[in-house]
This record gives C-alpha cells, sequence and structure tokens, in this order.
C-alpha cells in the first residue's frame, strides 16, 4: 500500500512558513524600482499595423508610497518596442492605488493605474490618408505581482499588467500585456 506524501508535503511547508521572517509594510514607506520583461500589444484597429499580436520588449520605472500598511499610492513610467514589419514604440506612464499583504518575505500586492500614453509606429507612417506616426491615448491597467524581501532595503520580484488603452484615431481600444521582473530599493521604515 502506498502511503500519500501530501500531508508531509504540507506540514514541511507550513512550518518553514512559521518560521520565516515577516515582511512589514509601513506607513510613508517609499519603494524606488524598475523592471524588465516581456510585452504583448493586441491592435484594435487604431495602430497602423495588419498584425494580430504585437510581441516585444518592455521595460520600466517605479515608485510608491505607504498611504497605510496595505494601500500604497503607485507611479509608474513605462516603454515596451514591438519589432516586426512595422514596428511599434508604446511609451506612457499612470499613477493608481495598490493593496499590499505583508506577510512573510514574500509580499503579494495588486493595483490599478490610469495615464497617459503615446502609441508610435516606426515605419511608415504620415503617408497621404494615414494616421500620424503618434497618437495619445489614455490608458487604464490592472496589476498584479510579488515581491520578495531580500533585506529591508531591497526586494526582487515580478509582476504582470493587463490594461487597455482607449480614445484611438479610428476608435475602438488597443489591449497591452506585460511580465516583467523587477528589483526595488525600499526606504522609510
Amino acid at each position: 500500500m502506498r502511503r500519500s506524501r501530501a500531508p508531509w508535503l504540507l506540514a514541511s511547508m507550513l512550518s518553514i512558513l512559521a518560521l520565516a521572517p515577516e515582511a512589514e509594510a509601513y506607513e510613508r514607506q517609499w519603494h524606488v524600482g524598475g523592471g524588465l520583461g516581456y510585452s504583448l500589444l493586441l491592435p484594435g484597429g487604431s495602430i497602423p499595423t495588419t498584425a494580430t499580436s504585437l510581441h516585444g520588449v518592455g521595460a520600466a520605472v517605479h515608485g510608491t508610497y505607504g498611504l497605510s500598511d496595505a494601500f500604497n499610492l503607485m507611479v509608474q513610467v513605462d516603454g515596451s518596442i514591438a519589432p516586426g514589419q512595422t514596428p511599434v514604440l508604446l511609451a506612457g506612464g499612470g499613477v493608481g492605488i495598490g493593496y499590499v499583504i505583508d506577510v512573510l518575505r514574500w509580499v503579494p500586492w495588486a493595483g490599478v493605474m490610469a495615464g497617459g500614453y503615446a502609441v508610435s509606429a516606426l515605419d511608415p507612417c504620415g503617408a497621404a490618408g494615414e494616421t500620424g506616426c503618434t497618437s495619445g491615448r489614455l490608458g487604464l491597467s490592472g496589476l498584479v505581482g510579488v515581491d520578495y524581501q531580500v533585506t529591508r532595503s531591497f526586494t526582487l520580484g515580478a509582476s504582470g499588467r493587463y490594461g487597455v488603452l482607449l480614445l484611438g484615431p479610428k476608435g475602438g481600444y488597443d489591449q497591452m500585456i506585460g511580465a516583467f521582473l523587477r528589483a526595488e530599493y525600499v526606504w522609510g521604515y
């Protein structure tokens, strides 16, 4: 008769969690960091391309300020480039609110942001009868992530984002998806 290892595995995990040092979020705590990762833009008709999906790389710089031990004010500036037949550059930023669960050294979080973006078609653009090279857009995003507190002043993490770009020149909306590896410097505790 074969025994299940699930109870032993569960007990081991719980004992590790019980012994792990706690992470702590504070009011007036600052985080500044950046990230690099994968980006996906799903054109909805407003971007001058025939592609149905544009894969690329992205980078972001972010800052947060602890409004309480559970809520953060978030600011992010990001950009991505999708090379291809018609390369597309997306650059922008936003502000929002994040919710933080500060348990153990792993800190899961989620947030929402709104901001302005510029979508630029790098090749060919501005020809007679075409939309201009760059269009300004309103962006709305939902973010999720998890950070690991290496030390009290340094964290590493991963985040994901789903967003929509509204108010395009041809109507409709475009979607943006990203996955980033991040690092942060933390102070103010």
